[in-house]
């Protein structure tokens, strides 16, 4: 009887990976105490899971104080770069990219985030790679375990010839994904946090990212082909260009358990009026695609700008980027740097006054988080926000050029 090549190539190493996903899937189940999870599955990681709230939740539900919530988002090109560097340790760390995106986006409006499933797109899962796919998973069920969440359930496709990457020389050895998710979470009206309480002369908090955050795969990958060429083999050997790769696969950090707990938010999801930052929280920013001008803009309601003077220098990625792509046609002034990457915060929060700015950051101290009060909002027409910048021009920048 001849061999069953789909079987082969895609159903039996998409099962072996979809059980050890599972088990990280089942590790996390007492994570969150907002949550509790009924007739778990023993199928692979993609088994139904059933899952309700607490009987003190489910009251405040039904008088409709208490609602369901649901965000969305992916890792977009950040994979290609752990596939690029093929390193252990820079799997173990791609988990945070996908919780990242999703946990922060609903902690920036004051909500909680507790329930996630995922959708992992692989081009194969071979004996070559399987290490690599494992330390993926078990760096992200510590993930899970740090933000506070469930991963429910999930989904791994084998794809072998839909899921590709820039780097993608064929080589058994590589893992090549694309990953995406979703989260369910809580929100309560009084805790809603939008932007539009923001007023002139309150003290803005960034709080600081070391990586890119997914915010700029695009341009850094033209950037390693501009300048190191279309030969992969012949990329993995050059030095200065895996260092810079390796910059690139550092984790994202995630603010939103920090966040959520600041302004009033206890783990089994009952609030806490007297949390330090209760009602003290006007605005947050989670910085990715469109960089500060993007995210922070769009936050500001009409007739308020900010003075952004006191930035952070930028990470040491980007930093290098900036220098890296002035030597090619990728040419990237201080401007479009803002635009392109965060500058240096991963979320910007907008305080009531100095002193909910101050508790903010003995919070972030406390949470090994770094932040600094980097500057303020002010009254303009035109919703002006100025930067002092920490790129290499170190110009005055005005959003206004922008337009």
């Amino acid at each position: 009887m001849p061999n069953d090549q789909y079987k082969d190539e895609v159903i039996d190493p998409g099962d072996s990976a979809s059980r050890f996903a599972k088990e990280i899937c089942s590790r996390s189940y007492g994570n969150c105490p907002a949550v509790v999870v009924s007739s778990p599955d023993s199928g692979g990681f993609r088994g139904m899971v059933n899952f309700g709230y607490n009987d003190t939740l489910y009251r405040e539900m039904a008088h409709g104080g208490l609602k369901q919530t649901f965000q969305n988002d992916g890792a977009g090109g950040k994979p290609q770069f752990h596939g690029l560097l093929g390193e252990k340790e820079a799997f173990r760390g791609l988990g945070w990219e996908i919780l990242t995106m999703i946990l922060d986006d609903l902690a920036r409006s004051g909500q909680f985030p507790c329930v996630v499933a995922n959708q992992i797109d692989v081009q194969g899962i071979t004996p070559e790679n399987l290490s690599l796919f494992n330390a993926m998973m078990e760096g992200y069920g510590q993930a899970l375990a740090q933000a506070g969440v469930i991963n429910i359930t999930g989904e791994i496709a084998v794809m072998k010839h839909s899921i590709t990457a820039f780097c993608n020389t064929g080589d058994p050895a590589e893992l090549n994904l694309a990953w995406s998710g979703s989260c369910v979470g809580l929100s309560r009206e009084s805790m809603l946090i939008d932007g539009s309480a923001i007023r002139p002369g309150m003290p803005i908090v960034g709080l600081h990212e070391h990586g890119y955050r997914c915010n700029g795969g695009t341009f850094f990958t033209n950037l390693l082909l501009l300048l190191f060429g279309n030969d992969i083999v012949a990329m993995r050997k050059n030095p200065e260009a895996m260092n810079f790769v390796r910059k690139l696969t550092a984790p994202s950090i995630s603010y939103a358990r920090m966040i959520c707990q600041a302004i009033g938010w206890n783990y089994d999801g009952t609030e806490n009026i007297h949390a330090p930052l209760h009602g003290l929280i006007m605005g947050i920013a989670h910085i990715t695609g469109g960089g500060v001008w993007g995210k922070f803009g769009e936050l500001l309601p009409e007739g308020v700008g900010a003075c952004l003077n006191n930035m952070p220098v930028p990470p040491e990625v980007l930093l290098q980027a900036q220098q890296m792509a002035n030597r090619t046609d990728l040419y990237l002034p201080d401007q479009q740097a803002y635009s392109t990457f965060h500058g240096g915060c991963g979320m910007m929060v907008v305080c009531h006054d100095d002193e909910a700015a101050e508790s903010l950051l003995r919070i972030s101290r406390n949470q090994n988080v770094v932040a600094s009060v980097v500057g303020e909002t002010v009254e303009s027409n035109k919703s002006e926000i100025v930067i002092h910048s920490r790129f290499a021009e170190q110009q005055l920048l005005s959003s206004l050029d922008m337009e």
